[in-house]
């Protein structure tokens, strides 16, 4: 089959995949090296979760608080609800970056089975703000929040989040059961990603201590204090879980990458090795019918 384009076009395209190859290959270095980076501070944030879920039972259901097994417990919530509808707010977590694999697709499809036309959405990524901010209406969007993320940066949303609970609820005092639920992308392993929607407030905390109980300075203060770092704590382990796993979902994809390349070289060579033993045989064979031509008009 005669190649289009011939050998010079064929090493052309070695060439341009072999480029191609050495910087999926130097991705694949980067992105190993800020998962090893990254993946410290979640073990680290998710420890101090288990911690702090030692220390009081945590729900955000009431009913799993009020149970037969803690029924001398003290009851405290983060917030008062109601029967009627809540209001929900969708934390969306995906990247700034592509060639990540299925990472912000899986995620736009997960916020797209959950979320409702009257939420409230924040975006964090462009990637998925670009598809979900044309379909839906209560839309924040957080640009170039990814780059050097830290625990400052996710306190500053915790801020942001408690002032629009706080709006909301003396917007609508009829109403005043807010939900907020964070969708991320959750990081079991460097092979396992999985994309999660999780519920994260209100906050409810029973103390399991017994009845006699001394708290310092006092039991209001030391409960919202819980609660505080819980929230903060969940919420920086929603947003190191989504950037690991973009990390290691790019790793993948970039590994990926460079054994298409590598398959593509040989195939590519393969053809242009094909084309050069046609173009020789073909040069022979013009050689040879030459040579008998010439025989023949001496004959």
């Amino acid at each position: 089959m005669a190649i289009k384009g011939g050998i010079k076009f064929l090493r052309k395209r070695i060439r341009a995949v072999r480029n191609i190859k050495k910087l999926t290959k130097a991705m694949k270095t980067v992105a190993s090296v800020r998962l090893r980076k990254s993946q410290p501070p979640l073990l680290n944030s998710k420890e101090f979760i288990e911690d702090l879920e030692k220390i009081f039972t945590v729900s955000h259901e009431p009913k799993d608080v009020f149970s037969a097994d803690n029924n001398f417990g003290e009851i405290k919530s983060s917030v008062d609800t109601k029967d009627t509808g809540a209001k929900r707010i969708f934390i969306v977590l995906g990247s700034d970056k592509g060639l990540c694999g299925a990472f912000n697709s899986n995620i736009v499809r997960l916020a797209q089975s959950y979320v409702k036309q009257d939420d409230i959405i924040w975006l964090f990524g462009t990637r998925v703000a670009k598809v979900l901010s044309k379909k839906y209406k209560n839309v924040k969007e957080f640009r170039d929040f990814w780059r050097d993320l830290s625990y400052e940066k996710v306190e500053q949303v915790y801020e942001q989040l408690i002032s629009e609970i706080n709006r909301l609820k003396n917007e609508n005092t009829e109403n005043s059961k807010l939900e907020v639920y964070c969708i991320f992308t959750l990081f079991k392993s460097v092979g396992t990603q999985v994309p999660t929607s999780e519920k994260i407030f209100p906050v409810y905390v029973s103390d399991t201590w017994g009845p006699k109980k001394i708290f310092e300075p006092s039991d209001d203060k030391v409960l919202d204090f819980f609660v505080e770092a819980f929230l903060k704590a969940k919420l920086f382990f929603a947003f190191q879980s989504s950037i690991t796993s973009e990390y290691a979902m790019r790793m993948k994809a970039m590994d990926m990458a460079t054994q298409n390349s590598d398959r593509l070289i040989r195939v590519l060579t393969l053809q242009m090795n094909k084309a050069r033993q046609e173009a020789i045989t073909k040069e022979l064979i013009d050689i040879v019918n030459g040579k008998n031509a010439l025989e023949a008009q001496a004959i």
